[in-house]
């Protein structure tokens, strides 16, 4: 009996450890900046390694508590995945042998080994001992509350903070909260405004609906203002999950639709406010521009206003929940099925099998080297560098963060024929990064985490509600991450609420 209660006494412990860990890891990324916007990456990582390393003592405690107690060793297949992906990493720093690089990656991006490592040990962490994931959850929610309203007030250049003080309009624009770089924003976001939004989709107290709502909407204000075509991409992946779940009960999607207005409204409310509050220098990317000033976010604000009343209307009416799965399996068939065109599109429209097609004025069907901001340059040098490497190479990778080290050894003129004396670090598609960076092993191990998480999210959902949004956050940090890359203001975040999902799902089996 002794033995017993002491070990859940150190238990105990280390829970409450954790959860201060993962809180400080929360404020300090969401806030930390030492000299403003002037190298805030480095200051967020030198911030985030700080409060890892002072943890290490608590990893290494939890780590013995779990090996010496849990004798039947409960491994998931999402563990396996991690667990996988971790083995692959360390694999790639011996196949690459760029030693010297591999370890804590390229300047000012540091996703080298040991942050990978780091990434791992978040997951481990939480899943095991995440007795107090409420509480860490809710100095996220809170943080990034902060953070997102901080993003609004910028781009109507209300600086409460005073990290725009001396930067031109054009900085401005390129800047956003104490995040910096406005694609490390958006990564941010799409990490964050999920988890906020399920809050308000399955919240049972009155609190909970309004505290949710106000998130909804703040960070919908910041999406449609943040200025990056992967947000919405990012917003596709994760309405997508939150509608496919929504749809099995009336109240929930009821509460979709309100989401829905939302998103509509507040592209409607920034556009007067950012006409009132201008950035001459800012220009919006395609998206952006059409969801701010179209006439068909009008129309689409004023549908789904009228399906909110007729949801309401007929709340008491007999519910089908057989037809409302028919209706969910026809909407995933048409987003597969228009997915699949517009790709098809893409390829006909770029390879000039549609040469008087009115598609030619989109940019967007027309995939070159300006293609999405460059990105077609990006991936098809990428493309190149991963067929010309060694078997090795391709099956176990170069080390994680080494492609600008791989580059410069063996595609450098390349490199300066493309860029100059640019430095490429990332193919800007984590998972095509992932591909070169840790191999062909390394990178189905990657995606099997988030892959094989989020299938068992939806999978017991109705046991904890919480398990939806990190099914979304997932989902959306995938889309996003198509055109992105692993930041340290994003990825420990999203293997941190891979590690709850974790936690609940073991919870909720032991039970």
């Amino acid at each position: 009996m002794n033995r017993l209660k002491k070990y859940e006494t150190l238990k105990m412990i280390v829970e409450y450890l954790i959860a201060g860990v993962l809180i400080a890891m929360c404020l300090a990324v969401s806030f930390y900046a030492k000299w403003g916007y002037y190298q805030i990456d480095e200051a967020k990582f030198e911030a985030y390694k700080v409060v890892m390393l002072i943890g290490t003592p608590v990893v290494l405690m939890a780590g013995a508590l779990y090996w010496h107690k849990n004798t039947k060793k409960d491994i998931s297949v999402t563990d396996i995945c991690v667990l996988g992906y971790l083995m692959f990493s360390m694999l790639s720093v011996v196949s690459g042998g760029f030693y010297k690089d591999v370890m804590w990656g390229s300047q000012g991006w540091h996703m080298g080994f040991l942050t990978q490592l780091s990434f791992v040990l978040i997951y481990l962490m939480i899943s095991r001992f995440g007795g107090h994931y409420r509480e860490v959850l809710a100095v996220f929610c809170g943080a990034s509350l902060i953070v997102l309203l901080i993003g609004v007030l910028h781009r109507l250049l209300i600086d409460p903070v005073g990290f725009y003080k001396g930067l031109l309009g054009s900085q401005m624009a390129q800047f956003l909260s104490t995040i910096g770089q406005a694609s490390w924003y958006g990564g941010y976001l799409a990490v964050a405004l999920p988890i906020g939004i399920s809050i308000f989709l399955f919240a049972k107290k009155r609190g909970q609906l309004i505290l949710g709502g106000i998130y909804t909407a703040i960070g919908f204000a910041s999406l449609v203002t943040q200025n990056s075509d992967s947000a919405y991409f990012a917003l596709f992946g994760f309405m997508l999950i939150f509608f496919c779940i929504c749809i099995e009960r009336r109240e929930t999607l009821n509460r979709f639709a309100i989401v829905c207005t939302l998103f509509f409204l507040m592209s409607k409310v920034m556009h007067f406010l950012l006409k009132l509050r201008p950035n001459p220098a800012l220009e919006y990317d395609f998206i952006t521009s059409l969801v701010l000033d179209s006439a068909v976010t009008w129309v689409l604000l004023v549908g789904s206003l009228l399906l909110c009343i007729v949801l309401y209307l007929r709340r008491d009416k007999p519910y089908s929940v057989a037809g409302a799965k028919v209706v969910r399996r026809a909407v995933l068939l048409t987003v597969v099925v228009a997915l699949a065109i517009v790709v098809g599109l893409i390829v006909m429209q770029s390879n000039g099998v549609l040469p008087d097609s009115p598609l030619g004025a989109i940019a967007y069907f027309n995939f070159n080297d300006t293609w999405g901001n460059s990105r077609g340059r990006i991936w098809s040098f990428a493309v190149r560098v991963f067929r010309q490497e060694s078997i090795c190479h391709k099956f176990f990778g170069i080390g994680s963060d080494c492609l600008s080290s791989y580059v410069r050894e063996y595609h450098n003129a390349e490199r300066q024929l493309l860029w100059g004396d640019l430095i490429l670090t990332n193919a800007h598609n984590e998972w095509l990064t992932m591909l070169i960076n840790v191999g062909i092993f390394g990178a189905i191990a990657y995606i099997g985490i988030f892959a094989t998480l989020v299938k068992r999210c939806l999978k017991y959902w109705s046991k904890n509600p919480l398990l939806v949004g990190i099914a979304a956050s997932a989902v959306s940090y995938m889309a996003y991450n198509f055109f992105c890359y692993q930041t340290i203001c994003c990825t420990p975040f999203i293997f941190m609420l891979l590690g709850i999902g974790e936690y609940v799902l073991r919870s909720n089996k032991e039970s």
